[in-house]
């Protein structure tokens, strides 16, 4: 599927267009959820436990993925709230996932992360984490903590007093953790190719998935050799020219000068 939308097939994808470029289909941040997480759904059981904990910081765990489901469609009053992506842990951790198309641009709103929560615990779900992917303006405690007072005071709209937990990350940062999970695996020839894939959809996003490298960040080297090297030295001049005693003083033909 993924292969197809990048090489602009039609037939089955629902797009169209050649060589499909960013900004040219709808859905497109559907297709940039989908071509990660169902990736991720085939981690390894240590793999992805290593993912999470890096995603993370180390400050959680859900244990091995025990299901993953897509846009789920949770009643919520008179409509539903359709969050992108439900992990569910071996250990019963859930991680409510509402992913939006940039970094760094505001797209995760308050009263739309407060539904998915409350929405939540009516289906059930206890304690849930829920995991913002792109759509902040900036990726900074600052950011997070404004974002988390915003969602308390919509919860507190509805008397909602369950317990939970926000995390706010680009998708930077989940490639990063992505690819840190598989080195810690030795570089399973499988899993360098899941990488593959999810940076070619990064690319068609137009979404970085390294960290931009500024020239204060570059190393120091110093030069201990002031000699030029050979190459730029003028080994003759002018001067030294040999000369070459040429003895026909007619102009070749292909001058445009015909021989007498």
């Amino acid at each position: 599927m993924l292969s197809a939308i990048l090489h602009g097939k039609k037939t089955g994808t629902g797009f169209a267009g050649t060589r499909l470029k960013i900004g040219e289909t709808q859905g497109a941040e559907d297709v940039l959820t989908s071509t990660v997480f169902e990736r991720i759904a085939y981690l390894p059981n240590e793999t992805f436990t290593q993912f999470i904990k890096c995603l993370f910081n180390e400050k959680e765990d859900t244990g091995y993925l025990k299901e993953i489901d897509f846009w789920l469609a949770w009643k919520w009053n008179s409509s539903f709230v359709e969050p992108d992506v439900l992990l569910t842990g071996s250990n019963g951790q859930s991680v409510i996932i509402e992913a939006k198309r940039y970094d760094y641009l505001q797209q995760q709103y308050a009263e739309q992360l407060a539904k998915e929560l409350i929405a939540a615990s009516q289906n059930g779900i206890a304690n849930p984490i829920l995991l913002t992917i792109g759509g902040m303006a900036e990726y900074n405690e600052k950011s997070l903590n404004h974002l988390r007072k915003q969602v308390e005071y919509e919860l507190t709209k509805f008397s909602c007093t369950f317990s939970y937990k926000i995390y706010c990350v680009s998708w930077q940062d989940v490639y990063l953790a992505l690819d840190k999970a598989v080195k810690h695996h030795k570089n399973e020839a499988f899993l360098l190719r899941l990488l593959s894939d999810i940076r070619e959809a990064y690319e068609w996003h137009g979404i970085r998935y390294q960290p931009r490298q500024w020239l204060s960040g570059l190393s120091k080297h110093t030069l201990t050799n002031f000699t030029f090297p050979s190459i730029f030295k003028q080994e003759k001049s002018w001067e030294r020219l040999v000369p070459m005693n040429i003895e026909r003083t007619k102009f070749p033909s292909f001058l445009g000068v015909k021989d007498e």
